[in-house]
């Protein structure tokens, strides 16, 4: 079946085809402006850069901003030809994707710049936001999102159970010290935010409780901190390392069906790349895999007799052979 036009901008668009020659240039271009978009807006911030090379930074936004608005429009142009949105409202419920959404917020700031009087502040910090599309291009990116996605339930059990023993233990030290200290623990918004900075670990020093009780409680919230933080800590990287491996195993049994009876040829190697970037497997993990497949099947191999001329199997002729024995 033939693809249509708006089929093969989707085709485009949706990932990186390293056997095209235009899918790379694409991704490079839409890849780069992103990273020149992010330098320009940083060296912006700065008033003798922003002053000297005004014209530059707008050149660097207007450019930058056309890309991404008419990547943005061919995305949602093509959406119904993606056979995750097919089908009726297919382009609103792409709209509604959270990669849809960082690309329009990705051309809004401009946009509302030039037709508001939004602050020029907030309009380079939301510009940053950009970053988050490289997302696309980053398979390292894609994994931590992926990875977060799958365990949201946990870390949103562990965030509960952090926010409870902020409020408790900001409560506490509100009682403790409140009298002691009126200035440093006067309300408890203020306590709130030292119990952030001792859960965190990373405590300012400039507000210390005096109390015995305050010093105890202080104690007390440490030493629970650096258990609250190991916790998402360990289920991250239990995510992580449970998901590598299930790549790992997805691309070895890809890489077993194509190397099962076949030679390693150019054609071969192709597949077994393509499956390898799909996946987000590194080259050295490839190529592990790939031997420790090609040695089973040569182990497997000699342990078969084989026909010197047709190269079929013998065991079936030796079996024959031993239960009916030549007169």
């Amino acid at each position: 079946m033939k693809k249509t036009f708006r089929s093969k901008v989707q085709t485009l668009l949706h990932g990186v085809d390293r056997k095209s020659r235009l899918s790379l240039i694409v991704h490079l271009v839409l890849a780069s402006a992103i990273i020149i978009n992010v330098v320009s807006v940083i060296f912006d911030s700065v008033d003798e850069f922003a002053d000297r090379y005004f014209i530059a930074f707008a050149v660097i936004e207007g450019v930058c901003t056309l890309i991404f608005t008419i990547e943005y429009a061919l995305r949602v142009w093509s959406a119904p030809d993606d056979p995750r949105f097919s089908g009726s409202w297919a382009r609103l419920r792409y709209m509604l994707t959270p990669m849809a959404l960082i690309d329009l917020i990705a051309i809004l700031p401009i946009i509302l710049w030039i037709f508001t009087s939004i602050d020029l502040r907030f309009v380079r910090i939301v510009r940053l936001l950009r970053l988050l599309k490289f997302t696309r291009y980053s398979t390292g990116l894609e994994l931590m999102l992926l990875v977060f996605r799958q365990q949201a339930g946990i870390f949103g059990a562990a965030s509960a159970a952090l926010a409870c023993m902020l409020v408790f233990s900001a409560g506490a030290i509100y009682l403790a010290e409140h009298q002691a200290q009126p200035d440093a623990f006067g309300n408890l918004i203020d306590a709130l935010y030292w119990s952030v900075i001792t859960l965190a670990t990373v405590g300012y020093g400039d507000v210390v409780p005096i109390t015995p009780f305050g010093k105890f409680l202080a104690s007390i919230i440490s030493l629970t901190g650096i258990g609250i933080v190991a916790v998402p800590a360990g289920i991250l990287a239990s995510a992580f390392n449970s998901e590598l491996r299930r790549r790992e195993t997805a691309y070895r049994h890809q890489a077993t069906r194509q190397l099962l009876g076949k030679r390693l040829t150019d054609r071969v190697r192709n597949k077994l790349k393509s499956h390898q970037e799909d996946l987000g497997i590194s080259d050295e993990q490839a190529q592990s895999i790939v031997e420790d497949i090609r040695d089973v099947h040569r182990t497997e191999s000699d342990e078969i007799l084989t026909c010197p001329h047709c190269h079929h199997p013998l065991q079936l002729e030796l079996k024959d052979a031993e239960t009916n024995p030549p007169a």
